[in-house]
């Protein structure tokens, strides 16, 4: 009897063990078809930004995601068994949905790059402030990239032939002209290169919304449309980057448009904040500039910032108001008004912190 029940264990044990046998095979199988490529025969190309501090199981979503890999379980599995999972570099990378797993991921853990990723941002200036730089000014940008100071001023200084400036003064700069957008680059593209690619970007971005016909409709050139997208620009908050349409600054801009129209100065604070950090004098309403539309009627010279696509929409087609001032208040919404007793009203009701900052 006691050998009976000792083969029934035993041919029961042997059961567990063969099909213990057979799942691991199975997933042994399993592991090694989602480590092959997706299609050894595709063309297909995924450009993959790493950042700092993003995970093994991140990158393997987003490779599973975009069909570049046939399982992110699988990925990740292999970056643990093989030490990996620590080791993926900072960069933009390209790789197909050709290549294993193996072959992704020693790319991925190489560090060399395909391309670079180079973001400028809406509403920033050309220059480093001299007070309150946040580090997205577009020399600032520049030199996180890896390029040089001298590399960086040569490339400010170059020629730069475009249609998107016309109008624009012989020896103006190029504020307001680099387009807030990130871009691929390649590790051997000059800093020139890099600004021309911002450069054609807004001539696309100028010809796609019809700007300097709309800009000329409200008798404005490209270059003082572009001007006036920039202040409105530094003026609003709260419209994100890439946004096409901005109430608020639609707004803002028909404030600016009743002000010229009524031979008004614009009344803009950023307008000599700009010029002072510029020149690293003292902020003050008072300040002698022709870039203080505080006291001086009319648009600046020139941008004072890059302008952002709601900006620019913003300054070709504003809304239809009487409104003449507007503030920002203190809750971080804008306040617009028809009259100075009302502007006042404003202030006092929700500016008492915002509006005593000069």
């Amino acid at each position: 009897m006691k050998i009976r029940k000792q083969r029934i264990w035993l041919l029961v044990l042997s059961i567990v063990v063969a099909i213990a046998g057979i799942g691991a095979l199975g997933a042994t199988v399993w592991y090694k078809q989602m480590l092959s490529p997706v299609d050894v025969n595709s063309q297909q190309t995924f450009r993959i930004n790493i950042k700092e501090g993003m995970g093994s199981s991140d990158i393997a979503k987003t490779l599973e995601d975009n069909k570049i890999i046939k399982n992110s379980l699988a990925f990740s599995i292999y970056t643990r068994l093989h030490n990996s999972a620590s080791k993926f570099k900072a960069g933009v990378y390209s790789v197909k949905a050709s290549q294993s797993v193996d072959e992704i991921i020693n790319h991925l853990t190489s560090g060399k790059t395909d391309e670079i990723a180079i973001t400028f941002y809406p509403g920033s200036t050309l220059n480093k402030k001299i007070k309150n730089s946040d580090g997205r000014e577009v020399e600032s940008v520049l030199l996180k990239t890896g390029f040089s100071d001298d590399q960086i001023k040569k490339a400010f200084a170059a020629k730069y032939d475009s249609p998107v400036f016309a109008g624009r003064p012989e020896n103006a700069g190029l504020e307001g002209y680099i387009y807030g957008e990130t871009f691929y680059i390649s590790p051997d593209e000059t800093a020139e290169q890099v600004l021309q690619r911002s450069i054609d970007h807004l001539e696309k971005i100028v010809k796609k919304y019809n700007l300097e016909e709309k800009f000329k409709a409200h008798g404005l050139t490209l270059y003082q449309g572009i001007t006036l997208a920039s202040i409105i620009q530094r003026e609003s908050i709260g419209c994100g980057s890439g946004v096409e349409t901005c109430e608020d600054q639609r707004k803002i801009a028909s404030v600016f448009y009743n002000r010229l129209k009524a031979n008004m100065p614009l009344g803009s604070d950023v307008t000599y904040q700009y010029i002072a950090d510029k020149t690293g004098v003292e902020r003050s309403p008072n300040l002698k500039s022709p870039y203080n539309t505080r006291i001086q009627k009319g648009l600046t010279p020139g941008p004072i910032a890059s302008p952002s696509l709601s900006a620019l929409n913003a300054a070709a087609d504003p809304i239809n108001s009487d409104y003449l001032y507007f503030l920002s208040g203190d809750d971080d919404i804008t306040y617009f008004a028809k009259t100075n007793e009302e502007h006042e009203a404003n202030v006092k009701a929700h500016c008492q912190k915002k509006c005593q900052i000069s």
